[in-house]
């Protein structure tokens, strides 16, 4: 564990960032700490079935949570992480319409995470009444949402990226990260 944590506080260091925007990360950083991250949660491999299910929500309506979305599917395709905690990983994208049934989405596809793009004119309580309730980790680009419910964000210090957990939110959503990762992190109590 030791050395995970050496090697998530030197690729903070070392990762130079993109241009400032909503998401302060580009997302093959993001992805590249979700894999990290997920090794201090406690409570993942309870939560998670055989494989883990990634959910990304987005608009396709909003071009910076569309390209978002796009962004992160890229990665994930081409990234050679092809398992998290040692459970192969799945993504489903999400469209958020106004006839969705997020929750329904959620269950269908059995979502471990969502992954939430930049919204416009969306409650974030609406997403986290359903990963509350189902137990679904949040994830995020935008630092605000975090502060805003979401569990875990990935921001920027400086022109390097920063973890920011929030922790009523880890806990609402069934999360319990180790207290060597919130060492590093940014928390919201």
């Amino acid at each position: 564990m030791r050395t995970l944590l050496l090697v998530i506080g030197l690729f903070l260091l070392a990762t130079p960032l993109g241009q400032a925007q909503e998401m302060e990360v580009p997302a093959e950083v993001q992805y590249a700490l979700l894999h990290k991250i997920l090794a201090f949660d406690r409570n993942l491999k309870a939560r998670a079935g055989s494989e883990l299910v990634i959910g990304i929500l987005y608009q396709t309506a909003f071009r910076s949570s569309l390209s978002c979305k796009d962004d992160f599917v890229a990665v994930m395709a081409e990234s050679q992480i092809d398992k998290l905690v040692d459970l192969p990983i799945r993504h489903v994208p999400i469209a958020l319409t106004d006839d969705i049934n997020l929750a329904e989405a959620a269950a269908r596809n059995s979502i471990d995470i969502f992954y939430v793009a930049p919204l416009r004119a969306v409650e974030l309580k609406t997403i986290t009444a359903v990963s509350r309730n189902r137990k679904i980790l949040t994830f995020t680009g935008v630092p605000a949402y975090v502060e805003a419910g979401l569990t875990v964000g990935i921001g920027s210090k400086g022109e390097n990226p920063r973890v920011i957990v929030n922790l009523s939110a880890a806990k609402a959503e069934g999360v319990e990260f180790s207290s060597q990762l919130l060492k590093l992190a940014k928390v919201i109590e």
